[in-house]
């Protein structure tokens, strides 16, 4: 009988703040995260409490790693407020899910 393929992992769920003074422990899980999986990332914002503009940074650069090989980083659990601080300086649109 054949084997079934594992079931693709859920969202990577992030936690506590990713701004300036705890980017470094968020980043630390990431590389490693990246080479052992193929394929959209999907991650779970949720749980994050805050976002600023070194949060941002982290996930453009994420989603531009992803794009270079092919793939796309799915945001969920992106919060209002944060939309609504990033929108007028334009840097909105990877937490909207638009490219």
């Amino acid at each position: 009988m054949a084997r079934k393929p594992p079931p693709p992992p859920g969202p990577l769920a992030l936690q506590g703040a990713l701004g300036v003074f705890c980017i470094q422990a968020q980043w630390e899980g990431l590389p490693a995260y990246l080479a052992s999986h193929d394929g959209p990332l999907a991650m779970d914002l949720s749980s994050v409490s805050d976002l600023d503009l070194s949060g941002l940074q982290l996930l453009l650069a994420l989603d531009r790693h992803l794009v270079a090989r092919g793939d796309r980083l799915a945001l969920s659990g992106v919060k209002p407020e944060w939309l609504d601080r990033f929108r007028p300086l334009g840097l909105a649109l990877l937490l909207e899910g638009r490219p």
